[in-house]
């Protein structure tokens, strides 16, 4: 099991060289170690899982499907869209990415199962009103449900190879963790292993060999090193116009790092590097999906998916050679009604932090003119 200990040391040094503030020190010391100890937890049990479940080393992941691009491009409201075709999709549950050895899901299943039959699912009820009120401010920026799909880079958490720790440290030390491709031959194929390890166990859990669909935007640097091991694999890319998406997440991340306390000067340089990133990522998804056989990528727009998500889900469906049961369609019927008044809760300054509308267009021609987007 490989662990990323050069990001370990690198937020540990980080952490100590910040000026000492009592509150941000005792967050950032706080969640540094809850998140050690919870790695260690894991890792002791993906260890035992080998022990006592070894057939999931023969599970195989056969043509997943990875939803990428820029974050608030609507790669999460897809993904929701397409969880809801059950019969056909496994994904990540948000405390399965925690929590991601086949040992705890047991043990979670034992629990639940005590829960419904002695407590009267009292544990349950408790769990959902906690998590509704702590999520509360939260969901109105991203619809975070513990028992609803979530993005595949958080199970990354367990070695500590996941991007999204620069969420919870923003400090451009850890800029590498976002260009798995750049990274040597061997550091990809360690990094991809132990997510394809990760994968393994949820199928195992989950028999009837359902085709995975994960959605994460970090993903999208690391479209190659996905197809190294998954040379099956296939591909819907997420594309918004970059003066929406660019100043949304940018804000978004931002609200978080300054509601943790982080210094303005590390909120300021960690959102000039998120602003290149997405830069990047742009080009970035195009140049891959465009090298790929059709059957294996779509680029969808979110201003489609937004208009009518049951002619975008439709046209995926006929893409990858699948059949949309009757079940799965009443559900569409119902996201293409629900669509017409949908209203986004985010408020964000249209220019704000990261690169301008001139940078934008300077670097992005080709896909301003290939999406017809406003300049």
């Amino acid at each position: 099991m490989y662990f990323d200990f050069t990001t370990w040391f690198r937020i540990l040094r980080a952490i100590v060289g910040e000026p000492f503030r009592p509150r941000r020190a005792l967050f950032l010391w706080a969640v540094f170690l809850g998140l050690t100890l919870l790695s260690i937890t894991n890792l002791i049990c993906l260890a035992l899982d080998r022990i006592f479940f070894p057939g999931f080393r023969d599970t195989p992941v056969e043509a997943p499907i990875f939803i990428v691009g820029n974050g608030r491009s609507g790669t999460t409201h897809l993904q929701r869209i397409l969880s809801a075709d059950r019969e056909r999709y496994s994904f990540f549950k948000t405390w399965e990415l925690l929590l991601p050895s086949i040992l705890q899901h047991r043990m979670l299943d034992l629990l639940d199962a005590f829960d419904r039959r002695v407590l009267g699912g009292f544990l349950q009820r408790r769990l959902q009103s906690g998590g509704d009120q702590a999520l509360e401010d939260i969901r109105k920026l991203h619809d975070w449900q513990a028992d609803g799909s979530e993005e595949d880079d958080f199970v990354l958490f367990a070695n500590w190879s996941s991007v999204n720790l620069t969420w919870l440290f923003p400090y451009t030390e850890l800029e590498s963790l976002f260009w798995t491709d750049r990274q040597p031959p061997e550091q990809r194929r360690r990094i991809i292993g132990v997510y394809r390890s990760m994968l393994q166990r949820l199928l195992y859990c989950r028999p009837g060999a359902p085709v995975h669909c994960g959605k994460s935007p970090p993903f999208t640097l690391k479209m190659r090193s996905l197809l190294e091991t998954f040379p099956d694999a296939r591909f819907i890319v997420m594309f918004r116009h970059p003066y929406e998406t660019i100043p949304s997440l940018l804000d978004l991340m931002t609200q978080y790092s300054r509601g943790m306390g982080a210094p303005e000067s590390r909120v300021d340089s960690y959102a000039e590097l998120l602003g290149n990133i997405m830069l990047e990522q742009y080009r970035y998804g195009t140049e891959v999906a465009d090298s790929l056989p059709p059957e294996q990528q779509i680029i969808v727009e979110f201003q489609d998916l937004l208009s009518d998500p049951k002619r975008v889900v439709e046209e995926i469906y006929k893409r990858f050679g699948f059949e949309i049961s009757a079940e799965f369609d009443a559900v569409l019927n119902e996201e293409r009604e629900a669509a017409k008044g949908f209203v986004s809760q985010h408020e964000f300054a249209p220019e704000g932090q990261g690169p301008d509308r001139e940078r934008m267009r300077r670097e992005l021609p080709a896909l301003f003119e290939r999406f017809g987007w406003s300049a």
